[in-house]
């Protein structure tokens, strides 16, 4: 049987050895000492239970995440629904608004909030309405920033509401929200609501327990069919050759008959010994670090505890230097009850009760330009040479939802299942990916 290294035990990685069992002799090799990548729960015990609290990956709706939806079922593990739902709060005014707001009518919005509310609603209702017609007939070929000016849109829907959902969802700066494919932002409310990732207007679900438990079952069904994970074990060089691929680590150098590597782009080129110029152009992906903190200090949350939901997003300062940060209320996303507040903030810009941090982390997240989003509609074919490396992360679109659906967990699925298919054509197996 033949030999394939994966290389990263994210989502792709563990799609690609998924695909690959029973087919060929998997090795898995995972720096950090626990695999998932963006499936990190942190457990921790609460009233005499455990809760496992998702710190990256968190939810998913199963009109739009098809694959991971079958992949849960394949697995056999337990998922439960959740209400979604958003609040928008701003720091420096305290002005907050939530999503079931954009549930009233117009005369309800005029008696309950200030006219530039009423503006950015009316806005908001626009965008929704029209936008999905622009991204059909490709009228929204452009940047984020260019099309919210052509088509009118006020400095208040922009900072009150499209780069508060936007920054959230691809863990960007504010200021390089602009940059992005307006295609790319209207496809992520096509699919995940009219309000993004706080809506109710789509179907949202969870693992129950926490996205590590959908790891431990795909890794005892990877290692009950002889399959070899090994974590804390990174990965130095993977060089190809006439005969194979050899990947080296601390501990020396495997040989394999094909490898993929399931890292970052820029990792995976990283690691390469010599990225042929097709593979190259992978480094049209850029990436940014997002700081996430797993804690319980009520004060990033609005004044109001009634406006708390599950998923809510913030910003400070004026519209040409502000800070934009969402916050993860993990009680109402995994949808338990405690004595206790657990929160998920990412990149918050201000003091934590250092006694009320439980954990955090440092999350890299692909940034997508206009020369990524362009790079997609070929992106898959680096897989198709004669290379036996083959390339798989989120970064690769979903190729059954189409180019602008990239960076999610589907897309990062769909990628090692793709790459796994292109494993076998190499080595002329047929299977029934």
């Amino acid at each position: 049987m033949a030999k394939v290294a994966v290389i990263g035990a994210g989502i792709a990685g563990i799609s690609a050895a998924y695909h690959l069992r029973g087919h060929a002799e998997v090795t898995v090799f995972e720096k950090e000492a626990v695999a998932g990548g963006h499936a990190n729960s942190v457990e921790v015990t609460d009233a005499g239970r455990t809760l496992g609290l998702d710190t990256a990956f968190i939810v998913y709706n199963e009109p739009h995440y098809q694959k991971i939806t079958q992949f849960f079922a394949d697995l056999g593990v337990a998922c439960q629904a959740h209400p979604g739902r958003f609040s928008f709060h701003n720091a420096d005014t305290r002005v907050c608004y939530v999503s079931d707001d954009f549930e009233l009518d117009e005369a309800a919005i005029r008696a309950k909030y200030p006219a530039d509310f009423v503006q950015l609603w009316a806005e908001a209702e626009r965008f929704y309405t029209e936008s999905p017609g622009h991204f059909i007939r490709k009228q929204a070929e452009m940047s984020l920033g260019d099309y919210l000016t052509a088509n009118g849109y006020s400095d208040t829907f922009r900072y009150g509401f499209i780069v508060l959902v936007a920054t959230a969802a691809w863990s960007v700066p504010a200021d390089r929200i602009w940059d992005m494919p307006a295609a790319t932002v209207i496809a992520f409310f096509l699919g995940h609501g009219r309000e993004g990732l706080g809506g109710r207007t789509a179907p949202w679900r969870t693992v129950t327990g926490g996205s590590i438990n959908y790891v431990r079952a795909a890794l005892e069904r990877l290692r009950a069919a002889g399959h070899e994970i090994k974590l804390g074990t990174a990965v130095e060089r993977v060089a190809e050759d006439a005969s194979g691929v050899a990947v080296t680590t601390a501990a020396g150098t495997e040989h394999f008959d094909e490898a993929i590597i399931a890292l970052h782009a820029d990792d995976a080129l990283n690691v390469l010994a010599a990225p042929t110029d097709p593979q190259r152009a992978l480094e049209a992906i850029q990436y940014n670090t997002t700081r996430a903190a797993l804690h319980t200090d009520t004060a990033c949350m609005p004044l109001d505890r009634e406006k708390w939901r599950s998923w809510n997003y913030a910003r400070s300062g004026s519209n040409d230097d502000m800070s934009t940060w969402v916050v993860y209320y993990l009680n109402s996303l995994h949808d338990f009850t405690s004595e206790t507040d657990y929160f998920l903030t990412l990149d918050y810009p201000f003091d934590i009760d250092p006694e009320r941090i439980i954990r955090e982390f440092d999350y890299r997240h692909p940034v997508f330009t206009t020369a990524a989003r362009a790079l997609q509609s070929t992106i898959h074919s680096i897989n198709a040479g004669d290379s036996r490396v083959k390339f798989a992360g989120s970064y690769f679109h979903s190729r059954k939802m189409g180019i602008d659906i990239v960076g999610s967990h589907e897309s990062g699925f769909d990628s090692g299942t793709a790459a796994a298919d292109a494993v076998l054509r190499s080595l002329s197996i047929d299977s029934a990916l």
